[in-house]
C-alpha cells in the first residue's frame, strides 16, 4: 500500500524541464544560446532586405486624375500638376531653330505616362509623339521633373532604332567614313564634292558655304559642285517640264567652273524664288556676273551628259538626301559641319 501511495504522489507532480549550463561560470545555457543565434539571423536577414530592396516607382497614367500618385511615397505634387508643368515646358521647344520646334504640335499629351521615384524625388514623364515625317510612327519624349518645384531636370528624345549595321562609320565630329575603294589624295589639295539638287532646301546656302571654305582653306582643298535632279526637281516637272526645270542645275554646274561663281550665285538669289527660271533670266544673270559667256555656253552644250555622270557618282556613295559633301573621296559631311570634316581629312594626310 505504501508503494502505491508513493507512486500516486509522483504521478501527480507537474513536468519539470532540466536545463544544464553550457559550462560553469558563463551563465548561459543551451536555450539562451539558441535564442541569441536566432536573433542574429533575423538581424542579418533585415540588413539583406534593406540593401536589396528594389526602388519604389509609382506609375500614374492619364491626365485627368488629381489624386496623389501613391500615398506611401508622399510626393509634394500630384500627377495633374506634374503633367501641367510638362505641357508648359513643351512650348519652349517651339522657339528653337531646329526640328525640335515641331515637337509641341506632334505630342500625344493625353497618352502620357507619369512615374514617381521617391528615392530621387523626381517624376519621369513619357510623352508619345508622332513622327513629323511619318505619321504612322510613334516615338517617346521623356522629361525628368523635380518634385520640389516642378522644373525640368533633363529631357530625352527617343528616335529610330537601327535595324542593321552600316558599312559607314562615324569617325569624328561631322565626319562619316565610307567604305570606298577609290584612292584618296595623300597630298593637298584634297577634293571636295558638293552634291545637291538645285531645288533642295538649303542648296544655295550650301554652295555659298563651300565657296567660303575655298577662300579659308586656299590651296588645301579643291571644291567641285555636282548637280543631281532628285525628287525636289522631279516635283516641278509637271508645271515647268524637265528641260526648264533642269536648266537651273545646268547653269549652276557650268558657272561653278568659273572664278566669278560667287557673284553669279549672289545675283541668282535675287530672281530665284524656289521655282525654275527661264533661259533668258539665267543668261542675264550670267552676263551681269561677268562670266565668260563663251566658256559658259560651251559648257552648257554638254552639261546634261556631265550631270548624268555626276548622278552616277552620287549613287555610288548611296547619297539619298542633299545637300551633302564628299571630302577626299572617303568622308561624308553636311554643309554645317564641313570645316570639321575638312580638318579631320587634312589631319589624316599630314603636312604637305
Amino acid at each position: 500500500m505504501k508503494q502505491n501511495k508513493k507512486g500516486e504522489k509522483l504521478g501527480g507532480k507537474e513536468a519539470v524541464f532540466i536545463i544544464k549550463p553550457v559550462a560553469k561560470g558563463y551563465g548561459l545555457d543551451y536555450l539562451h544560446l539558441t535564442l541569441i543565434a536566432l536573433v542574429v539571423i533575423l538581424v542579418a536577414v533585415a540588413f539583406a532586405l534593406t540593401f536589396t530592396k528594389p526602388a519604389l516607382v509609382i506609375q500614374c497614367q492619364g491626365s485627368n486624375s488629381t489624386a496623389q500618385c501613391g500615398s506611401s511615397s508622399s510626393p509634394t505634387h500630384n500627377q495633374s500638376q506634374v503633367l501641367s508643368a510638362v505641357e508648359h515646358a513643351l512650348v519652349f521647344y517651339g522657339k528653337l531653330n531646329t526640328s525640335l520646334s515641331l515637337l509641341p504640335y506632334y505630342t500625344l499629351i493625353n497618352r502620357s505616362t507619369i512615374s514617381y521615384v521617391p528615392a530621387s524625388k523626381y517624376w519621369l514623364v513619357v510623352v508619345p509623339y508622332v513622327s513629323p515625317f511619318n505619321r504612322s510612327v510613334i516615338y517617346n519624349f521623356s522629361m525628368l521633373v523635380y518634385d520640389s518645384n516642378l522644373t525640368v531636370k533633363n529631357a530625352f528624345v527617343n528616335s529610330v532604332t537601327p535595324l542593321s549595321n552600316s558599312t559607314k562609320s562615324v569617325v569624328a565630329l561631322g565626319t562619316v567614313s565610307v567604305d570606298q575603294t577609290a584612292v584618296c589624295n595623300l597630298t593637298k589639295p584634297i577634293p571636295i564634292y558638293l552634291i545637291t539638287d538645285p531645288y533642295a532646301p538649303g542648296a544655295f546656302a550650301a554652295m555659298a558655304s563651300a565657296i567660303n571654305a575655298s577662300a579659308r582653306y586656299g590651296n588645301s582643298i579643291s571644291v567641285k559642285y555636282f548637280m543631281v535632279f532628285s525628287s525636289y526637281s522631279i516635283s516641278r516637272y509637271p508645271g515647268f517640264g524637265s528641260g526648264q526645270t533642269q536648266l537651273l542645275g545646268n547653269y549652276l554646274f557650268c558657272a561653278s567652273k568659273q572664278h566669278n561663281f560667287r557673284q553669279f550665285l549672289s545675283n541668282l538669289s535675287i530672281p530665284y524664288t524656289g521655282e525654275p527660271l527661264d533661259s533668258l533670266t539665267l543668261s542675264q544673270v550670267a552676263q551681269g556676273s561677268s562670266l565668260n559667256l563663251s566658256m559658259l555656253n560651251s559648257c552648257l552644250t554638254n552639261s546634261s551628259t556631265a550631270i548624268d555622270y555626276q548622278a552616277q557618282f552620287a549613287d555610288r556613295y548611296n547619297i539619298t538626301s542633299t545637300p551633302q559633301l564628299i571630302v577626299n573621296c572617303k568622308y561624308l559631311t553636311i554643309p554645317q559641319s564641313l570645316d570639321d570634316a575638312i580638318n579631320y581629312s587634312l589631319s589624316r594626310i599630314g603636312p604637305g
